[in-house]
This record gives C-alpha cells, structure tokens and sequence, in this order.
C-alpha cells in the first residue's frame, strides 16, 4: 500500500513537471536573438573598417593590386605550369586546372623560356 502511495505521488510530480515544461519560456531563443544581434554588430564593424581602409588608401595612394609574380608560386606548380606548357597545352587550360590567374602563369613562363 505504501509502494502504491509513494508511485502515485512520482507520478503526480512527473506529469506537473511535464506541463510546467511546456509553459517554460524557452531561452534558446533569446540566445539565439543575441547572437543574430551580435553577428549582424560585427558585421557592420568590418564593413565600416575595410571602407575606412579603402579610404585611407585613397588618400596616401596606395595600389591594392598586386602584380603578379612567381615567387608567390610553390615550386611544384611552378614545374607544373611549365610541363603544361611543354606539352602544348593551351593557356586557358593552364588556368582551369591549375587555378592561378593568366598573368601570373605567363609570368611563370616567361621565366621558363628566360632560362
């Protein structure tokens, strides 16, 4: 009988705690707000940052291009370019495979017949 009494009271605690549950406001939502708040903070910081750079360089002239060269290039796809262009592969497909821009592949090149 004292078995029956001490279920039926779990019971009872477990299904008011079930309800009390459903009608807790949830907090992940909130969080979830903070952090879309914060990114979107964050994110008009840098916008605000790289114009003033931009301006900045405006103003002292500095080029932000950069030409290219191929000290910037690893050795092996260096070697690659050149064997690609060995063979007699055309310079549009020097530049799908190997993914670097047409001017620094012929500067690659040009290395290549220098030598």
């Amino acid at each position: 009988m004292d078995l029956w009494i001490i279920v039926i009271i779990l019971l009872v605690i477990a299904i008011a705690l079930i309800g009390w549950s459903f009608y807790k406001k949830d907090n992940g939502e909130k969080i979830k707000e903070e952090f879309e708040e914060l990114s979107l903070q964050l994110m008009q910081d840098i916008y605000s940052l790289k114009k003033r750079v931009s301006t900045l360089e405006e103003k002292l002239n500095i080029g932000t291009k950069e030409t290219p060269t191929s000290a910037k290039i690893h050795d092996v796809l260096k070697k690659h370019v050149v064997s690609l262009y060995t063979q007699g592969v055309a310079m549009e497909d020097i530049v799908m495979q190997t993914r670097l821009s047409e001017a620094t592949i012929k500067v690659v090149i040009d290395e290549y017949v220098k030598k």
